[in-house]
C-alpha cells in the first residue's frame, strides 16, 4: 500500500497585521503594538508519502516548501518596512522521515519502534527578520518505542526527544522582550 498526498497554495494579503516595537514620540518609551505590515504574499507546496513495505514495516515521509514575504510597496504604492521580509515562524524548507515497525513476538505480546528526524531551515520569530532573534536551520531524532498486549489491552511505551541533543530555539522576540 502507498498513499501519496500533495499540495500546493498561493495567497495574497492586504493590510496584514504585524507587531512592531514602536517609540512614543513624546516619551521615547518603546510599546509592543500591533500595526499594518501592508502587502504580502505566501505561496508552497507540501507532499506526504506512506509506503507499508510489508506488513510490519511502513515507511513515511514529509516535505514542504513555503516562501512567504512582504511585498516592496503597501495598498498605497509606498515603500513598506519589512519589504521583502520573511513571515515570522516560517521555514523555507522543512521534511519528516521515519519509518513504523511492529513484530508479533506472541500472540498477545508485539513490540513496536517508530524513529522519526525532522528539520527546519532558518526561522525569524519576528516579521522583522531581526538577526539574532532567530532559529538558524536544525534537525531532531525522536523515538518511540514499546509493547503492546492484546488481553489485556495495554500498551507500555517509552520515547525520546531530540536524542542527538541538537541546541534550538522555540521562540524569541516576543513576550519575553517587553521585560528587556
Amino acid at each position: 500500500k502507498a498513499f501519496v498526498d500533495v499540495v500546493g497554495f498561493y495567497q495574497k494579503y492586504k493590510n496584514f497585521q504585524s507587531s512592531a516595537w514602536i517609540a512614543d514620540p513624546g516619551t521615547g518609551e518603546f510599546n509592543y503594538k500591533t500595526i499594518d505590515g501592508g502587502k504580502a504574499k505566501t505561496y508552497g507546496l507540501e507532499a506526504s508519502v506512506n509506503v507499508a513495505l510489508i506488513k510490519q514495516i511502513e515507511v513515511f515521509g514529509n516535505y514542504a516548501w513555503l516562501h512567504s514575504a512582504f511585498d516592496s510597496t503597501n495598498t498605497d504604492g509606498l515603500t513598506q518596512q519589512y519589504a521583502g521580509n520573511r513571515f515570522a515562524l516560517a521555514p523555507e524548507h522543512s521534511f519528516t522521515v521515519g519509518f513504523n515497525g511492529q513484530v508479533n513476538l506472541t500472540k498477545n505480546l508485539q513490540l513496536f519502534v517508530s524513529p522519526s528526524y525532522s528539520y527546519k531551515t532558518q526561522i525569524y520569530f519576528t516579521d522583522a527578520n531581526t538577526e539574532g532573534i532567530d532559529q538558524p536551520a536544525y534537525g531532531l531524532l525522536n523515538v518511540t518505542g514499546g509493547f503492546r498486549l492484546a488481553e489485556p489491552n495495554l500498551t507500555l511505551m517509552v520515547y525520546g526527544n531530540n536524542l542527538l541533543d541538537e541546541q534550538y530555539v522555540t521562540s524569541g522576540g516576543n513576550t519575553g522582550s517587553m521585560f528587556g
